[in-house]
């Protein structure tokens, strides 16, 4: 049994790692074509990736996008948290559910009804049209987190500290903040990998002018298919999530935020 369960294990690990480990080695090829392995070590694609306007300009905006977008989500995220959290009854029980309804609906009709709503308040610039729409996913991560956090803490704490004739604001900062930190931080690094990696939604609202990275490497794979250079974009992608996942290993632990998952 114990056996079965280690090859279940490793056949898991391949399936989810194995495509990835060949895009980030078929990035370094020195050849014109896929090959695995590849017959040498290059940096060619990588040089073209960041000489090509299109997606150097994209992989900077995506990095724009998703720095935006996941501080108004964890704001509005922690802001959503600290009022359901606690709370009994249905009247919460309705909040948290429109909470995480981005989490519910498909990111195609949740595209689609944002670029409808776009049109029909006379319309939204693209970039800002993409942060919201990002912030907007990004929000249930970082209300799970927050709660997750806020419901380890003892209120008493908090009641401590009000006995002391602390206002709620100063309790908030001096007892509460301290202690769910941790979630608001991994909220908003999540926030952050879902909006650089985002791609239904951004099919609706991205234009001619500004688009971001999976959109482009979306486009080269339609349209210029045979260019590998793709697989840089694509490793790049991944290097810029694995810093991200790396700051919230130092900074939080990954135990700990898959626990508050």
């Amino acid at each position: 049994m114990h056996i079965i369960l280690l090859l279940l294990a490793g056949l898991t690990y391949l399936l989810v790692l194995g495509p990835i480990l060949i895009v980030l080695v078929t990035a370094f090829t020195p050849t014109d074509f896929f090959v695995f392995p590849p017959p040498g070590f290059s940096l060619r694609w990588f040089e073209l990736f960041f000489n090509t306007e299109s997606l150097r300009g994209a992989f900077t905006r995506s990095i724009q996008i998703a720095i935006v977008s996941s501080l108004v989500a964890t704001l509005l995220g922690t802001m959503a948290a600290l009022f359901v959290a606690r709370r009994k009854g249905w009247t919460a029980s309705l909040l948290q559910t429109l909470f995480l309804a981005p989490l519910i609906f498909p990111a195609i009709v949740f595209g689609l009804s944002l670029l409808l709503f776009f049109k029909l308040i006379g319309g939204m610039p693209e970039f800002l049209g993409l942060v919201i729409a990002h912030a907007i996913l990004g929000m249930p991560f970082v209300i799970r987190a927050v709660s997750s956090s806020l419901l380890a803490v003892d209120p008493v704490l908090e009641e401590a500290s009000q006995s002391l004739k602390a206002g709620p604001f100063r309790t908030f900062g001096l007892v509460t903040f301290p202690l769910i930190w941790p979630g608001i931080l991994s909220g908003g690094l999540f926030a952050f990998i879902l909006s650089f990696g985002e791609l239904n939604t951004a099919l609706f609202l991205t234009g001619p002018g500004v688009t971001t990275l999976p959109i482009e490497i979306f486009s080269y794979l339609q349209f210029q298919g045979g260019q590998l250079v793709i697989a840089a974009a694509s490793a790049v992608q991944v290097g810029m999530i694995a810093i991200v996942v790396l700051v919230m290993e130092r900074l939080v632990g990954l135990g700990r935020v898959v626990r508050s998952k």
